[in-house]
C-alpha cells in the first residue's frame, strides 16, 4: 500500500514536470522564463510603485499626492466629493500599465493575485456591508469574453465571505481614456445606473482597477448616495497622480459648458 502511494505521487511529479517543459511560463516584463506570470526580478521593480504603505504625504480621502508646499489637496478642492474614501494600491505609470493591460484584455485573468492578500487586508479593516464592481455592460464584450473585476470580487468573497455585485452598470458608451479633465466629467454624468437597489446599507466598497481623473468614482458615488448609502469606500488597484494645472479649464469655459446642458 506504501508502495502504490510513492509510485502515484512519483507519476504525479513526472506529469507536473513533463507540464512545465511542455508549456513553460514566461515573465510578462522581461520575457524570461518564469514559474509565475511575473519573475522576482520584475516584482521587485514593481514594488517600487506601491502606495499603499502610506510612504508619501498624500490625502486621507482620495489618495492623491497633496501639495508639498500647502500640503492640501488639489483634486479634493476642485469638485465636491460623494465617496468618503480612496485606496490605492500602486502608481498607474508606463510601468504598471503593463499589467493592467495583460490582465484586463489579453486574457491573463489570474493576475489579479498579486493584488488579492492587500486588498482583502483592506476590506477586513473596513468591514463593508457589501462589495461592488462596475459591470461595463456589451461595450466591453468587444475586447474580453470574462469580466476581470468580477473575477476578482468573486475571489474576495472566497476570503471574505462578504456579499458582492457587479451592481451598477455602464450604460453609456463613452471612451474616456483619451478625453480631458472638462470632458469627462461633463459626459460621465448620467452614464451609469444601479442594477440593484440595496437597503440598509452602510458601508459600501467599489473595486476598480484604474482611477484617473476620478470621474467615474464621483460619478457612481453620486447615484449610490441618491439611494441612501451612507458610506462609500473606493479601492483601487492602480491610480494616476494629477498634476494640478491639469484638474480644470477657465470659469468661462466651465460656464458656458454648463450652459450648454
Amino acid at each position: 500500500m506504501i508502495f502504490f502511494f510513492r509510485k502515484k505521487r512519483t507519476k504525479a511529479v513526472y506529469i507536473l514536470y513533463m507540464w512545465k517543459f511542455l508549456f513553460p511560463t514566461y515573465c510578462l516584463y522581461c520575457g524570461k522564463e518564469s514559474e509565475n506570470l511575473i519573475c522576482k526580478t520584475c516584482m521587485s521593480e514593481l514594488q517600487k510603485y506601491k502606495i499603499l504603505n502610506f510612504t508619501e504625504n498624500r490625502c486621507k480621502v482620495c489618495f492623491h499626492k497633496l501639495n508639498p508646499i500647502h500640503n492640501e489637496c488639489a483634486f479634493c478642492r476642485s469638485r465636491f466629493l460623494f465617496f468618503e474614501k480612496v485606496y490605492a494600491l500602486y502608481e498607474y505609470n508606463s510601468f504598471t500599465k503593463k499589467i493592467l493591460i495583460e490582465w484586463k484584455y489579453q486574457n491573463q485573468r489570474n493576475l489579479f493575485y498579486i493584488f488579492l492578500e492587500d486588498l482583502v487586508n483592506i476590506i477586513l479593516q473596513e468591514q463593508p456591508d457589501r462589495i461592488a464592481f462596475i459591470d461595463s455592460g456589451k461595450s466591453s464584450k468587444k475586447y474580453r469574453n470574462y469580466n476581470h473585476l468580477e473575477d476578482l470580487v468573486k475571489a474576495i468573497y472566497n476570503k471574505v465571505k462578504i456579499p458582492y455585485g457587479g451592481d451598477i452598470k455602464k450604460v453609456k458608451n463613452i471612451k474616456q481614456s483619451k478625453n480631458k479633465q472638462i470632458q469627462r466629467f461633463f459626459e460621465v454624468l448620467n452614464s451609469f445606473e444601479l442594477t440593484k437597489k440595496n437597503v440598509h446599507i452602510k458601508k459600501y466598497i467599489i473595486i476598480e482597477d484604474t482611477i484617473t481623473t476620478g470621474a467615474t468614482i464621483n460619478e457612481v458615488s453620486r447615484i449610490l448616495k441618491l439611494n441612501h448609502i451612507e458610506n462609500i469606500v473606493i479601492v483601487s488597484i492602480f491610480l494616476e497622480d494629477i498634476k494640478e494645472d491639469s484638474l480644470w479649464i477657465s470659469y468661462q469655459k466651465v460656464n458656458k459648458k454648463i450652459s450648454s446642458f
